[in-house]
């Protein structure tokens, strides 16, 4: 079930899995751009059961600026208080899996690096190993 597409990223949510995948596109240049982003996170996990896991493909994300890192912080601080059991990653730039790594980081996100989408859900779908 799709939730958002933008030009910025696309959220959907899968009932059947109990997942939310995230795909995260270019460069996002400033709050405003991605205003919707938050409400359209609540949209989603309205739709998800605690416990749930989350895919997001960050190869097409772009490094964004402080301003914009901010609203990944508020996102991550809401899924993980909607209860995520497990987060897969999809890497492909240094920089940017810095820079998330760095997010992840300070909300204690529970987050694994891949780069291999297979290999990402996979792991999601073992859920007895962290």
């Amino acid at each position: 079930m799709t939730i958002a597409k933008t030009p910025q990223y696309e959220l959907s949510v899968s009932k059947e899995k109990n997942r939310a995948y995230l795909r995260i596109i270019g460069f996002w240049r400033n709050p405003e751009q991605v205003a919707d982003y938050l409400k359209h996170w609540e949209s989603a996990i309205s739709a998800l059961k605690p416990g749930f896991t989350l895919l997001t493909d960050a190869r097409e994300m772009k490094i964004h600026p402080a301003s914009v890192r901010k609203i990944h912080e508020d996102a991550q601080q809401i899924i993980i208080k909607a209860g995520v059991l497990k987060v897969a990653e999809i890497q492909k730039d240094m920089i940017a899996e810095m820079q998330l790594d760095g997010v992840s980081g300070e909300t204690n996100m529970p987050k694994r690096n891949f780069t291999d989408q297979q290999e990402a859900e996979q792991w999601l779908n073992n859920l007895h190993l962290a």
